[in-house]
């Protein structure tokens, strides 16, 4: 006569799982906490303290889940974009419109882009190396996109480099993105007074076109 196996004891996983939410949501709470301040003061100007006050618990909180505020700053990055990620197979210059028109549904995103991107400018900034990466990824990824918009002929034109080693369809992306960052600063201060949309759908409309007639 075989014996029945005992059940099996579920009380340490059903235990756990609790904790693993907990652990997850503290962390979400923490990232949106910590864009939201880094937007407002800048990382600079933010410190551990600030962003556990918010959430009423201690710094030693904050670094149990982010091990300095340096990898915290580098979470908050990735978090946003996680939440905007590029396109796959589609337009990419369409896709820069409607992430135009998306960022003035998300002013805190919108505020944090900025914030951060001009701070990282200054020597040493801990985004710095993370925001001169994206900038080059994503003039590449625009100046193909605007390649592919030109006919055979106006394409090897515009993608030949220039006396500087540098495209027009390089220069063109550069001034795209140039445009969104400058709108993106325009609106947060006088939301009124531009359409994030409409004015990054006219320049590139109108680079490409200058450059399909080969100026």
């Amino acid at each position: 006569m075989s014996e029945t196996p005992p059940a099996p004891d579920t009380r340490r996983t059903e235990s756990a799982a609790p904790q693993t939410r907990r652990r997850v949501n503290r962390r979400e709470q923490i990232l949106r906490t910590a864009a939201d301040v880094f937007a407002t003061q800048g990382f600079h100007n933010t410190s551990l303290a600030d962003i556990a006050a918010m959430l009423d618990i201690t710094p030693a909180g904050v670094l149990h889940h982010f091990g300095s505020k340096t990898d915290l700053l580098t979470a908050v990055l990735e978090l946003r974009d996680d939440t905007e990620p590029a396109p796959e197979g589609g337009p990419m210059l369409d896709h820069l419109v409607t992430t135009a028109e998306r960022n003035s549904e998300r002013p805190g995103t919108t505020r944090l882009y900025a914030v951060l991107s001009a701070e990282s400018a200054t020597e040493g900034h801990p985004a710095q190396g993370w925001f001169r990466d994206r900038y080059t990824v994503l003039r590449r990824e625009v100046e193909d996109a605007i390649l592919d918009r030109l006919g055979p002929e106006q394409r090897g034109a515009a993608g030949a480099p220039g006396p500087g080693g540098h495209s027009p369809a390089g220069a063109a992306a550069a001034a795209v993105i140039a445009v969104m960052d400058g709108l993106q600063v325009q609106w947060l201060l006088d939301p009124g007074a531009v359409d994030m949309a409409q004015v990054t759908d006219t320049v590139i409309d109108a680079l490409v076109a200058a450059l399909a007639r080969g100026e």
